[in-house]
């Protein structure tokens, strides 16, 4: 059976989300649908299963879910809830039970229950005075929510209940001022790695699944040499393997590649798309995808899994701000 890869693009700016297939054997993106989507899409996600994109709006303030069609990869919304706060950040159990809304404007978490098709209903739940609550995401064993927060120069773990519900757990500070942003979990569930959205930096915490708390390790600048300007930093993804890292920084326009091999290390940074925001990279490990709000257009890089090594092969015009990027391969 062949497996086949989807791009999605959420453009704030035009108020649409882009779909490319992704060619597995070149990385050459060719586009395959323009949604219209009311407000501004911001974050998007996709269920483990690559079967649902889960979509945040701004000025309409709700949670979309979007069916993925298997052959094609084009979107077919199936419904949506409105959102206590703009959502900044979406993501669901691994059981897709319910998705949360972390909103960075609303200094809020929400638990929105999903149903049967996987399609949101109210929230059940809102935390409210989490300050600029910038991501939720669920641990390996999906027994804790780790949620960071900008504002408060902490990453916060709430408990899961069997019902989706969240109970405050614990707190690992930060260094003042760094900013918490985005956080990627290590396969074992033994690490999570923080990117700081103020200094430039990413952490390594090492993680207890068995008490969920989190204690601090290690950090390194994720910013290129020579740089004096305030940082931006804006995405932290890891490749399917875990061995490497990808950080992005708005205002550098960099692509940050680290190594999660012994000590964390910066394996090097280079020039991409103009204020580069979201990114993803496709299962394989082979392809990594960054977007540029002011550029508007995405660069597809091959990835040398071993040396970490980026080359860009394709550069593609995307609608006006995106924001988000996921990619889904489907059988």
């Amino acid at each position: 059976m062949t497996t086949q890869t989807f791009i999605y693009v959420s453009c704030a700016g035009s108020c649409h989300i882009d779909v490319f297939a992704l060619d597995s054997d070149s990385g050459a993106p060719t586009p395959r649908q323009r949604v219209p989507v009311a407000g501004s899409p911001l974050p998007l996600y996709a269920s483990r299963d690559g079967s649902r994109l889960y979509v945040g709006t701004r000025a309409e303030d709700a949670l979309l879910a979007y069916a993925i069609d298997a052959d094609s990869g084009e979107l077919a919304c199936l419904g949506g809830a409105p959102s206590p706060g703009v959502p900044t950040y979406v993501s669901c159990d691994a059981a897709r039970r319910v998705a949360f809304v972390a909103s960075y404007h609303g200094n809020l978490l929400a638990t929105f229950p999903l149903d049967a098709s996987g399609v949101p209903t109210a929230p059940g739940q809102v935390k409210p005075a989490l300050p600029r609550a910038h991501a939720a995401l669920t641990d390996r064993s999906n027994r804790w929510l780790l949620v960071p927060l900008l504002g408060a120069d902490e990453v916060r773990v709430f408990a899961l209940g069997s019902d989706g519900c969240t109970a405050p757990h614990s707190v690992a500070r930060a260094r003042a001022g760094s900013g918490p942003r985005h956080l990627v979990i290590s396969s074992d569930n033994r690490h999570v790695y923080c990117l700081n959205e103020l200094d430039g930096s990413v952490e390594q915490l090492a993680f207890d699944a068995e008490r969920g708390e989190l204690r601090r390790l290690h950090s390194v600048s994720m910013l290129p040499a020579g740089f004096s300007d305030a940082p931006w930093a804006a995405e932290l993804r890891a490749s399917p393997d875990g061995r490497l890292l990808f950080a992005t920084d708005r205002r550098s326009s960099t692509l940050a590649v680290l190594s999660t091999e012994g000590q964390l290390a910066l394996l090097g940074s280079h020039a991409t798309e103009t204020q580069p925001r979201g990114m993803a990279i496709d299962p394989s490990g082979r392809w990594l995808v960054v977007a540029g709000q002011l550029s508007g257009h995405l660069t597809v890089y091959e990835v040398d899994r071993h040396s970490g090594r980026v080359d860009a092969r394709y550069r593609q015009a995307t609608g006006d701000d995106p924001i988000c990027v996921e990619i889904v391969s489907r059988k």
